[in-house]
């Protein structure tokens, strides 16, 4: 086998790993963020879910339990945030900080447990809303 040859066979070899790896990375991108979109929506539907809970909580008046699902909501909705900050679109991401700070407001009235958590929660849970619309995006 001389050079030419071999030189043949080593450019066929590059050309199909190369039209490979384009094939397979061809869709990757639309499912990347198909991906994403999931993964905000099932972090807002467990945003509401701790919301929920902690209100469910206020009215059996377990300010303590309370509490911490508004801490778990904030912490959630805080890591989608800065997600939404790592992927530029900062725009977004301001927009959540109402919601959190209704979170905060929730969490320190029940800490000192006043009644009034639970419209404050209720505010986060209408901001949040007002964001991101009832099917979480």
């Amino acid at each position: 086998m001389n050079f030419k040859n071999f030189a043949w066979i080593a450019v066929a070899v590059v050309v199909a790993g190369l039209g490979g790896w384009i094939y397979g990375a061809s869709g990757s991108s639309a499912r990347e963020q198909a991906r994403l979109v999931e993964e905000q929506r099932a972090d807002m539907a467990e945003v509401r879910a701790h919301i929920l809970e902690g209100r469910v909580s206020l009215f059996l008046s377990n300010f303590g339990d309370a509490s911490r699902h508004f801490e778990s909501a904030r912490t959630v909705l805080e890591r989608v945030q800065s997600r939404l900050r790592e992927t530029a679109q900062a725009e977004r991401a301001g927009r959540l900080q109402i919601p959190i700070s209704h979170l905060r407001d929730a969490q320190h009235l029940s800490s000192a447990f006043d009644p009034a958590a639970h419209t404050a929660a209720g505010d986060a849970l209408s901001a949040l809303t007002d964001v991101y619309g009832p099917a979480g995006l």
